[in-house]
């Protein structure tokens, strides 16, 4: 590991803990004559910041040169900036003084870190985690020997020059991510594909698929909706019309309902903290379109550990819902707030 690339982990790790912060910033009120701009008007932003780059230092192994112009929190800053309010990188980088050319490089190296933490942040629950992931969804609505529930969004590209492929079913250029999630939100499997591909053609080429064996122990499965095909590792519900002769699977489907939503809400509060995700992203090539998500996902496990506490309010527009096949009480719905 190089010097920047300590320096940004450093500074990532540190600036997470407040960059849920960044969404709430009203950009207006950043507005200044431009020979002077500052960097957020958020205090806790600043002073968390702040606070850290004794650390950034450290990992650096030494102080940035008197010709620094842009350090590399103020480029961590500028990923979480860009990140969290949704807006463009244009925006993100007048806010912060900085070059469009320079942010596009600053950002994308910060990806580049954020990515190659995924393999350590994402991964399915190991053996001894198994047992306490089972209790914690059988807590929910008594559904037993679940250990993650899977669902499908959409994430909006702008329209790339051979497009074929890339059209979801909604008619716009789109990237399709499913996840696997466990109940505290955290996501435990990302798998992308172009939009085109539905959730089971998702699912069927994902890796976890390929090697269910070595993550899914026998008698223990996931939870999925209507839009994937039932096997031995999954569940999924009964057709409505079904559900509607029999009051047992009525049960069976209200109890998965309540159990699977938890995935549902992981996307709500990943898309409206990282709010880059709700619009269209700017990136041009599936790698760089994957980064963005792969960080954000990255991110918000992170906060997730460290029990960031900040309310995510907001829906996923894009969530991939299956035919309308199951009955779904919008009591119990609305009930299951996806808030923090």
């Amino acid at each position: 590991m190089d010097d920047v690339t300590a320096a940004i982990l450093a500074v990532v790790v540190a600036a997470a803990s407040v960059s849920a912060v960044i969404a709430t910033v009203d950009i207006r009120g950043l507005r200044r004559p431009p020979k002077a701009p500052k960097t957020f008007n958020t205090r806790a932003f600043e002073t968390a910041l702040r606070t850290r780059e004794q650390v950034v230092h450290a990992a650096w192994g030494r102080e940035p040169g008197p010709n620094t112009k842009n350090p590399v929190i103020k480029r961590v800053a500028l990923t979480m900036l860009y990140l969290a309010k949704g807006g463009t990188i244009d925006q993100a980088a007048t806010v912060l003084g900085i070059s469009r050319p320079r942010s596009v490089v600053y950002i994308n190296e910060t990806l580049d870190v954020l990515s190659a933490m995924a393999k350590s942040m994402i991964f399915m629950p190991p053996a001894e985690e198994l047992a306490a992931v089972e209790d914690g969804f059988y807590a929910t609505a008594g559904f037993p020997d679940t250990i993650g529930a899977v669902d499908g969004t959409l994430v909006r590209i702008a329209r790339p020059h051979d497009f074929e492929g890339w059209y979801s079913r909604n008619n716009f250029p789109a990237v399709n991510v499913q996840a696997i999630v466990e109940l505290r939100g955290l996501f435990r499997s990302i798998s992308i594909q172009s939009g085109s591909n539905n959730d089971q053609s998702l699912w069927n080429g994902s890796g976890v698929k390929k090697r269910i064996s070595s993550y899914v122990p026998p008698g223990k499965h996931l939870l999925a909706d209507a839009g994937y095909k039932i096997w031995g590792h999954m569940l999924t519900p009964f057709p409505e019309a079904d559900a509607m002769q029999d009051p047992r699977k009525r049960r069976y489907n209200k109890a998965h309902s309540r159990t699977r939503i938890v995935v549902e809400c992981a996307f709500g509060r990943l898309k409206n903290r990282f709010r880059v995700l709700l619009g269209k992203l700017e990136q041009k090539t599936s790698d760089r379109i994957c980064k963005v998500i792969l960080g954000c996902a990255v991110l918000h496990n992170m906060l997730t550990l460290m029990r960031d506490g900040l309310p995510i309010h907001g829906e996923d527009p894009l969530l991939q819902d299956a035919p309308a096949q199951v009955s779904e009480d919008p009591v119990e719905r609305e009930q299951a707030v996806c808030h923090q």
